[in-house]
Formats: C-alpha cells, sequence, structure tokens
C-alpha cells in the first residue's frame, strides 16, 4: 500500500492552481517556522505575569513547560476544569486534562461547545499545571477564571512586545530557516502571481524576522518586501475581515501613521489595520481567485473562507503525524482494528450503519474553513503551478488519512 507524503498537500475541496492569481500570507507559524523554543518563551513569560500580576502562588514559578503535552484541537470545559478532546460529532473521545470525571466519558459534549473553548497549544500546557496545582492543594477555584487568566497572560505577553523583542533577541534559537521559502516566493513571482502580506503581528517583528529567514538567500541590497505587492502588519484578526476600519499607512523609520486616507496600496509601503471590505475594494481582487495560507482556523480562515476566498491551512504537526502513519507497526494495529469492526458488523449488523465519525473536533473545522492543508507554504512547490487537487472520494476521513484495509493483516 502506497505511504502518504509528509510534504504533501491534502485536499479537502477542489482547487484549480491555474484559477489562483493572488497569493496571501500570515506571517507566524505559516511563513515563519518557529523552533519548539518558542513554546516554552511564551510559557515562561505567560506564568511570570500570572504571578507577579495576577498574584497567583509563587510555586506557580517552578512549572515547566512540557513539550509532550499539549496536541491541537484540545476543548477546556470552563466548568469542570477538564481539557477535553471531542471527535467530530461532539463525542467526548478522550479525556486528557489533571481532573478526571467519570461522568462525563462516552457521551456527546454538547455543553463543551456552548461553554467551553477550543484552546491553543500555548494555552493548554499552563491551564493544566495551574489546574492540577489547586487540585492537589485541595483549593477552591472557578475553572472559567484560570482560563481567563490564562488567556489575558498570553495575550499580554504579546501585546507588550515581549515575546516579540524575546524572539527578536535571540533568532537563531527561535526562527528555523528554509531555503524553500525564498525559492517558492519568487516562482510565484515569476508565474505573474501577485502577493500580500496580512499579519497581526507589528511591522518591526515581521521586518527582523524575515530578514533573518531570507539573509542567506537574498541579496545585500534587496529586500523581502520587494517581493510582496501589499504588506499589512497590525491588521487585528478575525476583525478585519468584518469590520470597517481604514487602513493608514505606516512610517517605519519615524514609527509613526499617517492621516491621508489608503485609496492605493503603493510599492515598497507598509499598512496598518484596515478591513477586508476595502482591500477588496482597492485591490480589485475576486474572492475565487484568492488563495490565504494561516496556522490559525479561526483567526485565519474562517473570514477568509466565508468571504469566498480559497484557505489554506498550515498544519506544522502533519509532518510527524504522517510519518508515524507509514511505520509498518501503525498500520498493522490499523488492520487490526478494521477487522475488529468487521467482526462487530457481523454480529451486529446495525453497528457498521450506525458506526460515529471518529475524527477529532479539530478535524472538523479543517473541513470547514480549509479547501487545502498541509505542513508548510514551500511544499506546493512539489506541485505544478496549473495542477488541479481534487478531493478524495472518500469525504469520512481526512485526506491525509489512509484506511489500512484488513485483508492486509488477515494475510
Amino acid at each position: 500500500m502506497p505511504k502518504m507524503n509528509p510534504e504533501g498537500i491534502y485536499v479537502n475541496k477542489n482547487l484549480r492552481l491555474d484559477s489562483i492569481q493572488v497569493y496571501g500570507f500570515d506571517y507566524d507559524y505559516t511563513l515563519a517556522h518557529y523552533s519548539s523554543n518558542l513554546q516554552n518563551l511564551i510559557y515562561d513569560l505567560a506564568k511570570e505575569h500570572m504571578v507577579n500580576e495576577f498574584r497567583y502562588p509563587e510555586i506557580c514559578m517552578e512549572f515547566k513547560y512540557d513539550p509532550t503535552f499539549p496536541i491541537r484541537g484540545l476543548f477546556y470545559d470552563k466548568l469542570k476544569g477538564c481539557l477535553l478532546k471531542l471527535d467530530f460529532l461532539g463525542q467526548l473521545s478522550q479525556m486528557v486534562a489533571t481532573m478526571v470525571v467519570e461522568s462525563l466519558a462516552g457521551r456527546k459534549y454538547k455543553r463543551c461547545m456552548a461553554q467551553g473553548v477550543l484552546v491553543v497549544i500555548k494555552q493548554a500546557c499552563l491551564i493544566a499545571d495551574i489546574v492540577q496545582y489547586f487540585v492537589d492543594a485541595k483549593l477552591e477555584f472557578d475553572a472559567s477564571y484560570i482560563y481567563e487568566d490564562v488567556n489575558r497572560a498570553i495575550q499580554h505577553v504579546h501585546r507588550t512586545g515581549l515575546v516579540h523583542r524575546g524572539i527578536l533577541s535571540d533568532p537563531h534559537k527561535y526562527l528555523v530557516k528554509n531555503g524553500q521559502l525564498l525559492h517558492f516566493l519568487k516562482m510565484l513571482r515569476e508565474k505573474g502571481k501577485k502577493l500580500f502580506l496580512l499579519t497581526n503581528s507589528p511591522y518591526y517583528f515581521v521586518d527582523g524576522g524575515m530578514s533573518f529567514l531570507l539573509e542567506d538567500s537574498l541579496g545585500c541590497r534587496d529586500s523581502w518586501r520587494e517581493l510582496f505587492d501589499v504588506v499589512i502588519a497590525k491588521a487585528n484578526k478575525p476583525d478585519f475581515y468584518t469590520s470597517e476600519h481604514p487602513f493608514r499607512c505606516y512610517d517605519a523609520e519615524k514609527d509613526t501613521l499617517a492621516f491621508m486616507k489608503v485609496d492605493a496600496f503603493l510599492p515598497n509601503k507598509i499598512y496598518y489595520h484596515g478591513c477586508l471590505k476595502s482591500f477588496l475594494q482597492i485591490t480589485k481582487w475576486k474572492g475565487p481567485e484568492v488563495i490565504y495560507f494561516g496556522d490559525h482556523l479561526f483567526s485565519d480562515l474562517r473570514g477568509p473562507s466565508k468571504a469566498g476566498w480559497r484557505t489554506a491551512a498550515i498544519i506544522h504537526e502533519l509532518e510527524d503525524e504522517i510519518l508515524i502513519q507509514n511505520e509498518d507497526a501503525y498500520r498493522v494495529e490499523q488492520a487490526k482494528f478494521h477487522i475488529f469492526q468487521e467482526l462487530l458488523g457481523r454480529l451486529h449488523a446495525t453497528v457498521a450503519k450506525n458506526q460515529k465519525s471518529q475524527e477529532s473536533g479539530f478535524a472538523y473545522h479543517i473541513h470547514q474553513y480549509a479547501d487545502v492543508y498541509t505542513s508548510k507554504p514551500e511544499n506546493f512547490l512539489l506541485y505544478p503551478s496549473e495542477a488541479w487537487l481534487h478531493a478524495p472520494f472518500d469525504i469520512k476521513i481526512m485526506p491525509h488519512h489512509v484506511k489500512v484495509s484488513s485483508s492486509l493483516f488477515k494475510n
């Protein structure tokens, strides 16, 4: 049975690349690849803020980030203090929190959708560590307060520039260089495609990062900004897609915003804020000819998807997951699982008919908001620029998941 490509593009909705004339990119975790050190930095900065400003116990300063703990797509129940993994239909599939509430297991967890939140990796570990401390110390607490405080702390360290300054102070530690990035962007330019950068990060941070990432490839007189037709920073996504905020031209040397109305995007200029409505009016770019790359399904891709843009989700963990799926041991275990399914179906005919999807809630949102997904934008170099990308016939599983036939194990 053929193995899946860890650097492949996986398709939820058919996409003709020859119809795409405009390529848009987020910066963080999309154009910029980060090392595992970044999550540790964010964890430590947020932890310090919670102790120093929110008066959490000093013992919290001893907490250490565990890179093996968090995964994408966990929900936090703000009533029970649990981190939960939900499947495609909202079924509670696995409990990974420190507080085990047995009465929750094995039933649909609709309350999580209404009273819980989808947490990102940088939140999950700190939430779990603090909840565990309060539980072990037998202290009363409101689980919703912990989520709110962790979220506020993480927003603070980003908003105040603590994370940005930490990264730029030691870019070799946090940023991962990739020579294929410049090759990909230049290929698009040579094909006559339009490129834009749309990020929530401030310009000085993006400029420092892009200059570092491309310094080995660009000429000394070249600027990474020349690769893009439009550069927009501090866009305030996801509000960017629904608000009517005006664009402001930004002077990087003076660190000031101009007062003149922006009615055209000029070469080598930087723009702040803005909104999708004005962006489309100025560029005249039509929705279906635009594809936008981002790592965050809600902040980056939900708005463009609803606006008619094509969307590409960047999921860095995808490569590791596919490498595991390609292992012979994994395929044997999967074949065994399908044998058990078939046996159950014979014993009880309704089992196969009524079987629920085993995909995660995170997978559900990928299906909703990402036309295609891959581990990094440069993977598009592996495909012709006029390629037709087709969704698999069996849409009950994620396109990168291969159903290993039970016959492989029987033989």
